[in-house]
């Protein structure tokens, strides 16, 4: 069912169109002013929002522009009884779909809002079709940030190269998606893609997992075994966790990239293979080489091609997408009619920290759908644990890195309030709110660090 919400201060007319729409089956909620349109759009997603230009408290504009905020989905029609052109233009530059001037019959507005239904489904449809578009070449990447762009435009870069690449990031950033990726956007697609987890195996076993082993080369190896190295001939080899590799299998794996050859363990005769390598790790492997733990010249070796995958804290554009990705799938697995998360969800996950990066997002949907008891993710079913931390419980939970050459600290402050702002909407009293300060202290760091969002002069043109 479409649900419709209807800001209008005018009683009459208000009930006259919420009656008119639920006669034509649509769920309609009804705002008697801005004020109250705003606490209706901060408790559900609306299909589509009827408002009236001029009411009080809140404008029709200021109601507009709160519901694009919020979710940028719910298609806006503007009544106005101000019949100029300069209130058209006004309402359609935030981002109104249609307006419609007073007096109108309700057949009039029933079409418009039928036409803004429509122009919702075929965004829809739009959308889909791009993400069955990149699926295939990305497979389970999900990202719009300006980083995980990167990311893409560099696997596109590399993919049908051979060029051995070396994904560095945190843990459960999806080093292993990307891994993937290269592997099924290259001429290697239709062969084996093999997967290893150096961090798994007692060194003697990972020497016998990666190159194979003979009849009798051990207690217990009572037949021939063939290595992942030799799986993944003329395909790609994956391995994650390539910093705990010993340093006698670092010198074998260094010996496969160099003469595309090896022997199994216990074995005397020479196996050649074309594998494409593809090695992760979350450790700084240059500080390991310091240390005396991973050898420098393996190091180069796998370092022809470096991808860095950002930790999920850095890019807090794609939470949003993710969790959706993760209900989709989720609620098709448990069976759930859950549709998507309520927006005091969409402000939790944003404003939490994500030390487990993808992962701990995925386990946290997983756990929320199955526990919602209603068509969107509440933030009572993230169980995130935010209620009641402490301030340094939250600065704890920033994994804040300093660089080794220092850093002014009106430079950390101006980064402070610029995550602050993205995580609140760009909205300055939000994030204000946020950080424990004033509206007019936020002003004054915004044009004191000169800190400027083309949404800002977008709202002064319209304003």
């Amino acid at each position: 069912m479409k649900k419709i919400l209807v800001a209008e201060d005018e009683r009459t007319l208000r009930e006259g169109i919420a009656t008119a729409f639920r006669d034509r089956g649509w769920e309609v909620v009804e705002a008697v002013d801005g004020a109250e349109a705003f606490a209706r759009l901060e408790e559900a997603v609306f299909d589509v929002l009827v408002t009236d230009y001029q009411m009080p408290g809140r404008n029709g504009l200021e109601v507009l522009k709160r519901s694009k905020m919020i979710n940028e989905g719910t298609v806006a029609v503007v009544m106005t009884a101000y019949g100029t052109v300069e209130s058209a233009v006004e309402a359609m530059k935030a981002g109104a779909h249609d307006y419609v001037l007073k007096p109108f019959d309700l057949e009039e507005m029933e079409m418009k809002v039928e036409r803004a239904l429509e122009h919702r489904r075929l965004l829809a449809r739009i959308e889909a079709y791009d993400r069955a578009y990149i699926v295939p070449r990305f497979e389970n990447i999900v990202g719009d940030s300006p980083q995980m762009k990167d990311v893409f435009r560099t696997i596109e870069k590399v993919a049908r190269s051979n060029a051995t690449v070396l994904v560095l990031g945190e843990t459960g950033v999806g080093k292993e998606l990307v891994a993937e990726a290269l592997h099924r956007n290259s001429s290697r697609a239709e062969r084996a893609f093999v997967k290893m987890n150096c961090a798994a195996l007692h060194e003697n076993l990972l020497e016998s997992e990666l190159f194979g082993h003979e009849r009798g080369a051990f207690t217990g190896a009572d037949r021939q075994r063939t290595g992942r190295f030799e799986l993944a001939n003329d395909g790609t080899l994956f391995l994650d966790e390539i910093a705990n590799m010993t340093a006698s299998t670092q010198a074998k794996v260094l010996r496969v990239l160099q003469e595309r050859e090896f022997e199994r363990v216990g074995g005397s005769r020479t196996v050649k293979v074309d594998v494409r390598l593809v090695a992760a790790t979350n450790r700084n492997l240059e500080e390991a080489i310091q240390r005396g733990e991973f050898r420098e010249d393996l190091f180069y070796r796998l370092n022809v091609v470096n991808i860095k995958v950002p930790p999920l804290r850095e890019r807090k554009e794609d939470i949003v997408p993710l969790a959706t990705h993760f209900i989709e799938k989720y609620a098709k697995e448990l069976k759930k009619d859950v549709r998507g998360l309520d927006p005091a969800a969409v402000r939790s996950l944003k404003r939490h920290t994500w030390p487990g990066n993808i992962r701990e997002l995925e386990n946290t949907i997983e756990r929320a759908v199955l526990m919602s008891e209603s068509l969107f993710v509440r933030e009572e079913d993230l169980n995130l644990g935010t209620a009641g931390r402490s301030a340094a419980d939250n600065v704890a939970s920033l994994n804040l890195r300093l660089p080794p050459t220092g850093i002014a600290l009106e430079e950390l402050e101006r980064q402070a309030i610029l995550e602050a702002l993205r995580i609140n909407s760009w909205v300055q009293k939000d994030a204000a709110k946020y950080l424990g300060i004033s509206s007019r202290v936020m002003n004054y760091k915004v044009a004191k660090y000169e800190i400027k969002n083309p949404r800002w002069s977008k709202n002064k043109l319209v304003g």
